[in-house]
């Protein structure tokens, strides 16, 4: 009886794992961690998910799944994201066609939220570099061989293959990768200096194609509370592109969470005089105002 009673608890503690939820700002009910396959196959999921399941024409075979039989899959996605809604189901009917068992993909949902923008609830995504969804990291013997970030780059079963059989594969933005890999051997006490800045934008400018690039994974950054590091990606996204208010305006609310209400001003402003309906700067130089009225009577007591 003891027994029955220990194997119930896990199951229900299993079952709470994989099944954890949350509703996001537009009313929606999302999926947060761990994700089994039949769980897409029901509900408010299974609209898309069985659309592109089952209009989806795969060329892999079984052939090709000998190449991926000793590899797993980590697959990193967003139930509220378009991309995971195109993607997603056709790799799990390619996977399949292969031969291949589902118990080797392992599915992690990802939050949306700003406080967990792109997090799982158990801290799944560390060290992994993972600021697009959905991204497929192919791992064989704990080792990654190649991940598909957000986008094919041929098509979506050419770039299994050619993960599969060892072929150059370059994911979806390198200037990303680039600077995640610059971030480990940078000193931290170095994050603020000209030399680190001009390094940085060095290694990207040629890579960095789009302002959202950046941004995104700067908004990761901030969301795993790497604010130094946050600051100096969106510093190099500000030099990048310094007329796009998008760019001043991220640049302004992470020195603006860091602290310098001053330079997050002038951001700000900027961001306005490039974009006049910018409301959410507008706001932002409100509290930044307050603040410094703040600090201001604070020094005159």
């Amino acid at each position: 009886m003891k027994s029955i009673i220990i194997i119930f608890i896990q199951l229900v503690f299993v079952n709470c794992i994989i099944s954890q939820s949350y509703t996001d700002k537009r009313g929606n009910e999302q999926l947060w961690g761990s994700v089994l396959i039949n769980q897409l196959q029901d509900g408010s999921y299974a609209e898309w998910y069985s659309k592109n399941y089952e209009n989806f024409e795969t060329s892999l075979s079984k052939k090709d799944g000998e190449l991926l039989k000793d590899v797993e899959v980590k697959v990193f996605i967003g139930t509220w994201c378009g991309d995971t809604k195109y993607l997603l189901p056709k790799f799990i009917k390619s996977w399949e066609a292969m031969g291949l068992e589902n118990s080797k993909l392992e599915l992690i949902a990802l939050h949306n939220s700003e406080d967990h923008y792109k997090q799982g609830p158990s801290n799944e995504t560390k060290g992994l570099n993972i600021h697009r969804v959905p991204t497929f990291i192919f791992e064989k013997n704990g080792e990654e061989i190649g991940r598909i970030v957000e986008r094919t780059i041929f098509d979506l079963d050419t770039d299994i293959l050619a993960i599969a059989k060892g072929f150059p594969y370059e994911q979806r933005y390198r200037a990303v990768t680039m600077l995640d890999t610059m971030m480990v051997n940078l000193n931290p006490d170095s994050l603020d200096t000209k030399t680190t800045l001009r390094k940085c934008v060095r290694a990207v400018y040629r890579e960095a194609s789009s302002v959202g690039q950046l941004n995104t994974y700067g908004y990761v950054l901030i969301a795993e509370k790497k604010f130094e590091f946050a600051e100096l990606v969106l510093k190099v996204n500000r030099y990048l592109n310094p007329f796009h208010p998008n760019a001043r305006d991220s640049y302004g609310e992470i020195l603006f969470t860091n602290g310098k209400l001053e330079e997050a001003k002038e951001e700000y402003l900027e961001a306005i005089r490039l974009k006049p309906d910018n409301d959410h700067a507008f706001s932002q130089l409100v509290k930044i105002n307050k603040e410094l009225e703040e600090i201001e009577l604070a020094q005159l007591k």
